[in-house]
């Protein structure tokens, strides 16, 4: 039986520290939860005197620009439904949608936002937990167009994660994390945008574009190193070169894809200046963030 009660749920943004659009073509990524930003979804049931209101009418969404797509998803479900012969009543109420994670920033506004809708729909129709990164990762396609899951694991889990089309994600157990910082570069960005460009190198150049995604794969696999060499706190400095070296593949891979403009090369000169170690985008590029390692 379908129960719509009253429901809260709170998920962070996420960043990348290596695998941008490579793990899309089966490199590892690592990716966390974001310690800033995060996006709460609260639901109260109420039920409206109105009979004959339209289906807008029984459920208000704030803000309004969610409206559409929350609608359009309960409408899916409530076809797939009465499909199988089911009754699938409408939730009726207020659902307010509050988010600090700025959009198109390479954050996981989407991602977040897909986590909460799954946990809230799967609290009144029972989707098993087991399918709720699937059934997230479907509500990002219609974002991205195709969505590898790394973006809604890492906010789901809440953690850091290890994540590959293959093997889907593995957290990683840390404890103590370096410092990194985040620096707005005040340009937005289309994911999808950003996945045609990469596409693109890929379709004209496939040998230059395998090894940029041989790159990141190996600033993969030297994030995971370095992160868990900081947390065993056995020799930091060499954990931070490995975490230097990491972010030094990823942005030159931002660099040769065409996704790093003269502003957001300005701003990571700067930090570099300033003494931070390391700098590079996180999110698929073109905007968003800097993230910058520092050594203490």
């Amino acid at each position: 039986m379908t129960v719509w009660g009253s429901f809260f749920e709170k998920v962070p943004g996420k960043w990348v520290l290596a695998g941008e659009h490579a793990v899309l073509r089966g490199a590892t990524a690592v990716a966390l939860p974001h310690p800033e930003f995060s996006l709460s979804l609260t639901f109260q049931p109420q039920v409206w005197s109105q009979p004959w209101a339209t289906e807008g009418e029984f459920l208000k969404v704030v803000p309004e620009s969610a409206g559409p797509l929350v609608h359009e998803i309960i409408q899916n479900l409530r076809d797939e439904w009465s499909a199988l012969g089911r009754e699938f009543p409408l939730p009726r109420g207020s659902l307010l949608i509050e988010s600090t994670i700025p959009l198109g920033a390479g954050l996981g506004s989407s991602a977040a936002l897909c986590v909460a809708l799954t946990r809230w729909i799967s609290s009144a129709i029972g989707i098993p937990e087991t399918q709720h990164l699937d059934f997230a990762r479907k509500l990002e396609d219609r974002f991205h167009g195709r969505s590898s899951g790394m973006d809604v694991a890492a906010t789901a889990l809440g953690k850091p994660i290890l994540f590959s089309m293959r093997d889907g994600p593995h957290p990683i157990e840390i404890g103590d994390m370096p410092r990194f910082t985040f620096h707005d570069t005040g340009l937005r960005s289309r994911t999808s945008e950003c996945i045609a460009r990469v596409t693109r190198l890929l379709e004209s150049d496939p040998e230059r574009a395998r090894q940029i995604d041989a790159r990141m794969g190996e600033a993969g696999a030297l994030a995971e190193k370095g992160l868990r060499a900081f947390a065993s706190g056995l020799d930091r400095g060499q954990s931070l070169n490995l975490l230097q070296h990491s972010m030094d593949l990823s942005r030159s891979c931002f660099r040769d894809w065409g996704l790093i403009s003269p502003e957001i090369l300005a701003l990571e000169e700067s930090l570099l200046k300033q003494g931070a170690r390391a700098v590079k985008l996180t999110g698929a590029g073109r905007g968003g963030f800097v993230v910058a390692l520092w050594s203490i």
